[in-house]
């Protein structure tokens, strides 16, 4: 396959996601030099992606000229473009790759219709994200093999920089994007549950935007569980050390619930008007909830939840205390040691 540049330009949460696509190609052929650039705050988590040569990041107000510099220097044969924008078609087209492959629906206009060689006709809204990226490597002609979702994504070493319980539950509550958040007082009313229930330390996570500290703020008054609050003080990488060290995680739709499931963490994720079917974690020491949907119920495409005010937190207490207790909860640190061992040179 000699050298594939992989654009993944989206947010946080995608960047993630593409880390399974990348294991197939590096699986399929040890010896490929592979890029991969990323955009904004997610280049952060470039030091995780350890099967990938060069991780190189896509600053926004920015000329990236050391980036494009570099593109062109580097010469890659092949471009899978998993972002569908102009720019990312831009970058395509920099590179100079004599194979560039790109999703026929996101080619229709601007720059878009003359970056392509090669097009893949899959559906997002039929697939999986991670099938949905595997999908654009089959069009481009690459066979690979079958690759679970977990196991491609490591802890960097300097991501250690604090001291962690040797067993707790990691609590994300946060997005970007406010219907997906669950009501502060259904978070207490777990938060206590947990505590009282299973005496575990909780570590309550998130970022710096400013409805989710009014949340998290929210939450800590109303819980009575001893509750020790790291919002804004990670690093992605320290962020992903949390989660990957977890007994259990519980998060809403969003970038940490991607980071458990890559370390196949045990973990319960909420959903509420967004489909899991394109985005929930597929292990099996996950438990998927969408509201107003019956739990265990199979993930479906074209379905829409209901607020995800309307999932109540009995429904998930019973679900964090079912993987709690399953002989197949191993103590933390195991899913991050197994995904560092597996992807460690």
């Amino acid at each position: 396959m000699a050298r594939i540049l992989l654009l993944q330009l989206k947010r946080i949460g995608d960047a993630v996601l593409t880390a399974p696509a990348l294991g197939a190609l590096r699986a399929a052929d040890p010896s490929a030099e592979i890029m991969l650039v990323l955009a904004g705050a997610a280049g952060s988590l470039a030091p995780l992606f350890a099967e990938a040569d060069e991780v190189l990041t896509w600053k926004s107000g920015s000329w990236n000229a050391a980036l494009l510099h570099r593109l062109r220097e580097w010469r890659p044969d092949m471009v899978l473009d998993y972002t569908g924008t102009d720019r990312s078609a831009f970058l395509s087209l920099v590179s100079g790759a004599p194979v560039r492959a790109g999703y026929a629906k996101t080619t229709l206009r601007g720059l878009r219709r003359f970056s392509c060689t090669v097009t893949c006709s899959a559906s997002v809204r039929e697939n999986h994200t991670i099938d949905f990226h595997h999908a654009l490597a089959h069009a481009a002609g690459l066979i690979l093999p079958t690759v679970g979702d977990a196991g491609h994504l490591k802890i960097p070493h300097q991501a250690n920089t604090f001291p962690l319980p040797a067993r707790y539950i990691a609590i994300h509550p946060g997005t970007a994007r406010e219907e997906k958040f669950w009501p502060p007082g259904h978070w207490a009313a777990l938060l206590d549950h947990l505590h009282d229930t299973h005496g575990l330390p909780i570590l309550l996570t998130g970022g710096d935007w400013s409805f989710e500290q009014e949340q998290i703020a929210r939450i800590s008054s109303l819980t009575q569980a001893p509750v020790r609050n790291l919002r804004g003080t990670l690093t992605l990488p320290g962020l992903a050390r949390v989660i990957a060290g977890a007994a259990l995680a519980v998060t809403v739709d969003t970038a940490a619930m991607h980071l458990a499931a890559s370390f196949r963490v045990p973990q319960v994720a909420l959903f509420g008007p967004t489909n899991p079917f394109h985005w929930a974690p597929r292990h099996d020491r996950a438990v998927v909830l969408q509201a107003g949907i019956p739990a265990g119920s199979a993930l479906v495409p074209k379905r829409t939840g209901r607020p995800i005010s309307e999932l109540d937190w009995q429904t998930v207490a019973a679900a964090a205390d079912g993987l709690l207790t399953a002989e197949q909860v191993v103590p933390a640190g195991a899913g991050q040691g197994a995904a560092s061992a597996k992807a460690s040179p």
